[in-house]
Parts: structure tokens; sequence; C-alpha cells
């Protein structure tokens, strides 16, 4: 229960700050973990971004404020954040479908976005098969891409020739997917790659592992029934605010056993580098 206060601690935080600059060191703090690491938690159990919530949470409280205040409109856009009244109005109007001017004028529908609050939902006894093992230091190389979704780069490398030159230098199909983190805007930075002990190779990039301790789960089953976002749910969720271990900042893996897409069948490794709590 100590991470779901966490959580609720964090979007406290937040949102008492609406109005207000959000430090990231104060989010750590709260979450007891680098802030990167609470981004990628946050939109993997959410399926937003924390960038978006926020800018989500701040247009609807402006709608609120344009509907039951005086204030002026650049005021209001100010107070949330927006440098000038076109940005405010911009992104007003590409959330609610009408300017604020339109609020003032008439009664219009809008749109409104709640508070998140985190809690534990008990879902019956499924199991969760993982394993917990320490892994010495090893180097990935590969391809790295801040893409706009989640497995855009694996459309680059596959696409590009990368993963057929990586398959050609280990014997084997490019197997590995690291996940830096995502950014405000939901983008996502991620690396497809191959384990590798030699020199770096050019036109590729490198990541070290340093030596750690890792849990590794299973997502096996079909891919039209979204094998792995269930079971990285299922671990955000479910296992890990429940364990004594939580995410180290390092960068989360996916390694594909088997991704069959025409059989609609898969197998996943997922490889969460983890710290005590």
């Amino acid at each position: 229960m100590d991470w779901i206060n966490r959580m609720n601690e964090a979007i406290n935080y937040v949102e008492s700050h609406l109005s207000d600059q959000i430090s990231t060191d104060a989010i750590s703090k709260i979450m007891a973990c680098p802030f990167t690491v609470f981004q990628r938690s946050f939109i993997q159990i959410t399926d937003i971004s924390l960038g978006e919530y926020i800018r989500y949470r701040k247009l609807s409280c402006a709608a609120y404020d344009l509907q039951n205040t005086d204030d002026k409109i650049i005021d209001i856009s100010l107070k949330y954040g927006y440098e000038s009244s076109d940005a405010f109005r911009v992104a007003f109007k590409r959330m609610h479908g009408v300017t604020p001017i339109m609020v003032r004028k008439s009664e219009v529908k809008l749109t409104f976005y709640c508070r998140l609050y985190f809690a534990l939902t008990i879902k019956g006894v499924k199991k969760m098969n993982y394993e917990l093992t320490k892994k010495e230091a090893f180097k990935v190389i590969g391809k790295r891409c801040t893409t706009p979704y989640g497995g855009g780069t694996w459309a680059i490398v596959k696409s590009d020739g990368s993963a057929e030159a990586m398959e050609q230098l280990s014997g084997h199909f490019c197997d590995l997917g690291l996940c830096f983190g995502f950014g405000e805007d939901g983008s996502n930075d991620y690396m497809c790659g191959i384990e590798w002990d030699k020199e770096d190779v050019s036109g590729f990039d490198s990541y070290q592992y340093p030596a750690t301790s890792w849990i590794i789960f299973e997502a096996v089953g079909k891919i039209s029934e979204a094998i792995l976002y269930n079971t990285w749910q299922r671990i955000n969720n479910e296992f890990l605010p429940q364990s004594k271990y939580k995410k180290s900042d390092l960068p989360t893996i996916e390694k594909y056993i088997s991704w069959d897409e025409k059989a609609d069948i898969s197998k996943v490794e997922i490889w969460i580098p983890v710290v005590e709590k």
C-alpha cells in the first residue's frame, strides 16, 4: 500500500501546483525514486503521459474559471502556464472544441478530466509467473530513437535494414527492446537491439547495463488480445505495489522470444531492473 499512497501523494502535489511550477525533484522525493521511473510507471498504468494529464487538468480547471469567475482570459491563461492568449486559445480549442471567448459568450459543451486517484483492486487469483535473478554487466547495441508512440522504433529498424544487419551480426533476430522512458508528450525513448560482448559497431547505438537484479515475467498468448500490454498492466498495478521491490532507474527490457502476427502468437520476457524498497 505504501506505493499506492505515494502515487496519490504525487497526484496531490501535482493538483496543488496546477497554477504553479511543478517540480520534478519534489515528485521524486515523494515517490522515493528517480522522476524518469515515475514517468514510465505513470504512462504504463494510466495510458496517458504525466504531461498530458497535467495539461488536461489545467485546461479543465481553466474552463471552470471561465464559467465561474470574472477573471480576464489572459490572466487565466497565465495562471495555467500559457505565455500568451493565442497559445492558450489553441490548446483550449484542441481539447474543448471551442475557444475561451465562446465560453464567456454562450452556453457550450466542455470536456472535463477528473483528478486521478489510485487504489488497489483485487482481480482474482490468476497467477503470474516470474523469476528473480541477478545478472552480470552486459552491453546492448542497436538503434535508439524517440518516436511519438510505443513500437515506433521497431517500425524503423524493420524498414531501414537495421534489424537485418543485427541479425547478420548476432546470428539471431533482433530480440531486445529497451524502454528508456516517456516524454511529457507521450513520446517513447526506445532502443531495439541485441546483446553484444564485442567492440561497439559503427552505425549502432550502445547501452551498458551494470550488474543488477532483475525480475523477469513472461507474456505468452495472443497478440490480438494485447497480451504484452495486459502483462505490463498487471506488473504495474498488481505485482509491484505489493512487492518488496521497485523499479530502478535503468531501462526495462522486452525480450522477444517469438512474435508471429500471422499465427497470432507471441512469447515475450519482460525484464524489470529492481532494487529493494
